[in-house]
């Protein structure tokens, strides 16, 4: 009988860990990120990896690296929506992404386009704007002027 005991709780031991390592795999099905999931991940700035072998202008340096935006143009609805991650840009852009870098601690700083330097514009109420459209550059301190008043009339409203 003594024999029979052991086998008994051997067992009964056995079906506990079967089904404390089942639930453990079924508790963290979810949190395994699926290739899609991966893909559509972004940091802070709203910013995700580039695809495999893109060509970047430069490498980045220490603490930064080369991140694809989603390019708000403007008429968008979400273009002053702040909650709306990405990068605004002003003038003719027909991509629906923009390269910038990043930095870990400071954001987001230049970005590039067809291998050429966008040209900043500021940081209006719905973030970054930027202009790839060599006849808006040309404006480019004016425009300046009306992205800095439309930010500190968008921080006064409360």
């Amino acid at each position: 009988m003594g024999d029979r005991c052991i086998k008994f709780r051997g067992m009964k031991t056995l079906r506990r860990m079967t089904a404390a390592l089942l639930a453990a795999t079924v508790i963290s099905a979810p949190a395994i990120p699926t290739a899609a999931a991966a893909e559509d991940e972004t940091d802070w700035t709203g910013g995700r990896p580039l695809p495999e072998g893109t060509e970047v202008p430069y490498e980045p340096g220490y603490g930064s690296s080369w991140k694809s935006y989603d390019a708000i143009k403007l008429g968008n609805p979400d273009y002053r929506n702040s909650d709306v991650r990405g990068i605004r840009v002003v003038g003719s852009y027909k991509p629906d992404t923009i390269m910038c870098v990043m930095n870990f601690k400071g954001g987001v700083s230049e970005c590039y386009a067809d291998g050429k330097q966008a040209v900043e514009l500021g940081w209006g109420a719905g973030g970054k704007i930027v202009t790839t459209d060599p006849v808006v550059a040309m404006f480019a301190p004016v425009v300046r002027s009306f992205v800095s008043l439309e930010r500190q009339l968008s921080s006064s409203r409360g």
